[in-house]
């Protein structure tokens, strides 16, 4: 299948279903996972901004991935390309739970190898997902599709933080890995035998061993393509600056792939809204990646919490987040996206707000305020998730994982330095102000952050409206048959 094609499997429709199961079990290992990452690696690093670099790092991991493979998923499917990145989750949690033993010597080689899998696992699947769950669903109901898929996530992402706040102290950290192990496996065999393939490909195959080659199949297309765009974007400037005239025709084929890959790149930003989706993504991702990249280890720093308190902070997130998507499941198509996302952002100023509040605030009621901000947070998701996947799904369909990728991809460049610059400025610091810097900058900057939102451009459907309509059609016609 090409990239210039779009056809759609008639049964697609169910996945909706099967992707809320999914995203139960993904909310249910992600509420442990999120809880205990930043304390755990805390046991195993002495300083702020070596976190910071790491987490760095980490993010950059997740980057490239999701810039780089997109196009992978267009091509060869949805279903494959997001079991290959789960393909990475199992041994990573493998590896977090042997560092966790210290039976090694160099045990925080273990835990970045297992931070940098997941990663590129996460960077790898989540253009795939997106796209399955848009093509999954009808155009008007595309808002509430995602909100449903965050429901599931968050309502079962409630008992990771509640089942460590009564085990704490009791269980050590590594352990939470070992089961861990087990969801992540049950995850990747329920996807393998009920997830639909959303585009119609000439090699489509309902039989689920043949499925389960052809994802190994598909994970060493995603690492070659992986490889060769890193080289392709290497020679890139190369061939610009020393190709004579953009009608001279080329006789490698390897630069030849290159051209493609350049033309393709740029037609992503001729794409309308796609330029000011990247720009408002970018200084978005600063803003909240500032307070939020290294929170959990910060507090535990600066605070001494235990993973205990981070996991009643977790437990309020998601609580909050599950509250506000329960009515967005069928009111978030009525609201504009640009709506939702200055909505998003009002209550995410909160996080800010009660944060700077805290510094102010007697120790023994300190935890009471940060958790309003939590709540704030909460609801911040719960917007903000429908709006941001449903515009960046639809910039072309053609094109879907693709633009949404490298789109997702360019935005996390915001977030990339938050994590080094959080922790050297926490490091420096913190013997007289605490947590307080990095939110007093977040909250600077949180004008423009709102200002960008209220401008933000509406998506130009009309490239898809057609192919909706056939879409539309053909689903009637295999109904009444």
């Amino acid at each position: 299948m090409t990239t210039a094609e779009i056809a759609l499997q008639p049964g697609r429709e169910s996945n909706i279903r099967t992707v809320f199961v999914l995203s139960l079990i993904w909310g249910l290992c992600g509420g442990f996972y999120n809880v205990i990452l930043q304390p755990f690696l805390v046991d195993f690093v002495a300083s702020e901004f070596v976190f910071g670099v790491i987490m760095t790092v980490a993010n950059l991991a997740l980057i490239l991935p999701m810039i780089l493979v997109g196009k992978v998923s267009d091509r060869i499917g949805r279903k494959r390309v997001h079991m290959v990145g789960f393909f990475l989750y199992v041994p990573a949690m493998i590896l977090f739970a042997i560092a966790g033993q210290n039976i090694i010597s160099n045990p925080l080689f273990l835990v970045i190898s297992a931070l940098l899998l997941v990663n590129l696992g996460f960077g790898a699947m989540d253009p795939a997902l997106v796209a399955l769950v848009a093509e999954s669903s009808q155009e008007k109901k595309r808002s509430s599709a995602f909100s449903i898929f965050g429901l599931g996530v968050y309502a079962s992402a409630l008992v990771g933080p509640i089942v460590i706040r009564l085990l704490a102290g009791n269980i050590p950290l590594y352990y939470y890995f070992y089961g861990l192990i087990g969801g992540y496996s049950i995850y990747f065999l329920y996807q393998l035998f009920q997830l639909k393939e959303s585009l119609s490909l000439p090699d489509f195959t309902s039989n689920f061993g043949k499925q389960f080659i052809q994802s190994s199949k598909a994970l060493v297309q995603v690492i070659i393509q992986f490889f060769m765009s890193i080289i392709h974007f290497i020679v890139m400037p190369f061939l610009s600056f020393f190709r004579k005239s953009s009608e001279e025709k080329l006789t490698n084929q390897f630069l030849r792939n290159v051209e493609k890959d350049m033309k393709l790149f740029g037609d992503i930003f001729t794409t309308k809204g796609v330029k000011y989706a990247i720009i408002y993504f970018i200084f978005d991702s600063f803003v909240y990646g500032l307070s939020l990249n290294i929170y959990n280890g910060a507090v535990k720093y600066v605070y001494a919490y235990t993973e205990s308190q981070i996991a009643t902070m977790q437990l309020v997130l998601s609580l909050s987040t599950l509250i506000f998507f329960l009515p967005l499941t069928k009111i978030s198509d009525k609201f504009k996206r640009k709506e939702m996302l200055v909505m998003s952002q009002f209550a995410g100023s909160l996080f800010f707000t009660t944060n700077i509040i805290a510094h102010f605030t007697l120790p023994e009621y300190r935890l009471y305020v940060i958790l309003i901000g939590w709540a704030g947070l909460g609801a911040s998701i719960a917007f903000w998730v429908p709006s941001v996947l449903s515009i960046l799904s639809d910039f072309d369909k053609k094109r879907r994982a693709e633009i949404y990728g490298m789109v997702s991809g360019i935005k996390s460049l915001g977030w990339l330095p938050t994590g080094i610059i959080a922790g050297f400025i926490i490091e420096r610091t913190v013997d007289t102000m605490g947590l307080l810097v990095p939110f007093l900058i977040s909250i600077v900057l949180f004008p423009i952050t709102l200002f960008l939102s209220m401008k933000f451009p509406e998506t130009d459907r009309s490239k898809n409206k057609d192919d909706d309509l056939s879409i539309e059609k053909a689903d009637e016609k295999v109904q009444l048959n």
